[in-house]
């Protein structure tokens, strides 16, 4: 039953203390609908919850890797289906703002796949503990030289680079070097500057 605006969510029922009461009353409060029991004291049945709990939030677990590299196992991006969902776009969002629009393809392994690795787009539902490796378009393929911008190895717009003329026009009269390459040693330093 709904009633206006409220939102129900998901619940599990944990009860503590299993160890200070006997067997038939666990059986019976165990055998309840969304319900788990445990004793905190005598660590019994924490595993089972941990895992209710992974279950119930529909947790997803998608480990990323860099080209050349093995893949990050600290630290998971944890994505939902009740947040927007467990596919490649979603990833990405979740990784950098501007990387969907950059997206070219990934490689996905693990259980969402067929084969590993298997080129994937953006639509790719991923599983829990998947390994992914997105690519991104080059700088033709983005668009981006037209305007003089080139995108970089790490995908960030970089400014044209500046000729060599443009620099010995910046250089000015204080210079003393009059032919603009660089000073010459001409090994009057000594030995006290530590040159032998």
């Amino acid at each position: 039953l709904v009633e206006g605006n409220r939102r129900y969510i998901k619940c599990l029922y944990c009860y503590n203390k299993i160890d200070q009461i006997t067997i038939e009353e666990v059986e019976v409060l165990a055998r309840q609908p969304h319900s788990t029991v445990v004793s905190c004291h005598a660590n019994l049945n924490m595993d089972r919850l941990l895992s209710l709990m992974w279950d119930m939030l529909a947790l997803c677990r998608v480990y990323t890797r860099r080209r050349g590299e093995p893949p990050d196992l600290d630290e998971p991006s944890v994505l939902t289906s009740g947040r927007g969902g467990v596919t490649i776009k979603n990833l990405c969002s979740h990784l950098h703002r501007d990387l969907v629009k950059e997206f070219k393809y990934a490689l996905c392994w693990g259980r969402s796949c067929k084969h590993a690795p298997q080129r994937v787009g953006k639509d790719h539902e991923l599983m829990d503990e998947d390994v992914v490796q997105v690519f991104k378009k080059t700088a033709k393929e983005y668009g981006q030289e037209k305007k003089g911008k080139t995108l970089t190895k790490q995908g960030c717009l970089a400014e044209p680079k500046k000729s060599s003329e443009d620099k010995k026009e910046k250089r000015g009269p204080s210079s003393n070097r009059h032919d603009g390459g660089p000073a010459k040693n001409t090994g009057k330093m000594g030995k006290s500057a530590g040159f032998a």
